[in-house]
């Protein structure tokens, strides 16, 4: 019986970048396979409401969540993984030794978050290549930080690369460079990879993007409704 897995985005990532910053609205997205649910990352902390209630549209309770994949631990991924306590939070082991060797360093790594969760008794290392849940294979896509990883599955009969940061949205497939790379020809290799086996691509920061030979032919719309208020009125807009 084959292995069917499938994917839900959750939250969809944005290329926002602000006078103060990236802005760091990462995908997060919910996994389903035989074993039951997973999330390939948890996002950033003000992220926490808008997840939880994706989770509740669903009818998925905190509980409910068998799996956290982490492809990196970089804050705007990983901030909420502590919010499913029945979770085993799986961690590649050269992410593990990034961090320790570029904590300071770093500045996407928010340390006292990342010390906590590496101190987690859920926390499990993994290595090499393998198949971390039926039908979905874990590969390495370092470079972005030094040790990324993103999934592979089938679905529909395409191969589908959940990417995360090592593609964060399209511009880096059209330049083949990934901005601010922590392994900038690692980071290349890594884009190359992906997009030569990729029938879709789920980026880090964009929607997914529907690819034929290792051209974007279809790409979803990216928007996101920001709100704030001022003088006691409330003003939305769109971006």
């Amino acid at each position: 019986m084959p292995n069917l897995a499938s994917y839900d985005v959750l939250m969809p990532g944005f290329p926002g970048r602000g006078s103060r910053g990236f802005l760091g609205w990462s995908t997060i997205l919910l996994l389903k396979t035989r074993d039951g649910y997973a999330l390939f990352d948890t996002g950033g902390s003000g992220d926490r409401p808008g997840l939880m209630a994706a989770l509740a549209e669903r009818g998925i309770e905190r509980q409910d969540i068998r799996t956290v994949i982490l492809s990196h631990l970089h804050f705007d991924h990983m901030a909420n993984a502590e919010c499913f306590p029945k979770a085993e939070i799986v961690l590649h082991e050269s992410e593990f030794a990034y961090v320790q060797d570029h904590m300071n360093d770093d500045p996407a790594i928010s340390r006292f978050q990342v010390e906590g969760l590496l101190r987690s008794p859920q926390l499990t290392l993994v290595s090499g290549e393998l198949e971390v849940l039926p039908g979905i294979r874990m590969i390495r896509t370092a470079g972005h930080s030094g040790g990324h990883v993103s999934l592979v599955m089938t679905v529909a009969g395409k191969t589908t690369v959940l990417a995360q940061d090592a593609i964060k949205h399209r511009g880096e497939i059209e330049s083949g460079v990934s901005a601010g790379a922590f392994d900038e020809e690692a980071a290349r290799a890594s884009i190359r990879r992906i997009v030569a086996m990729a029938d879709v691509i789920v980026p880090g920061h964009d929607g997914p993007l529907t690819m034929e030979n290792g051209c974007i032919v279809a790409a979803s719309s990216v928007s996101v409704e920001i709100s704030l208020t001022l003088d006691g009125r409330r003003f939305s807009l769109e971006v």
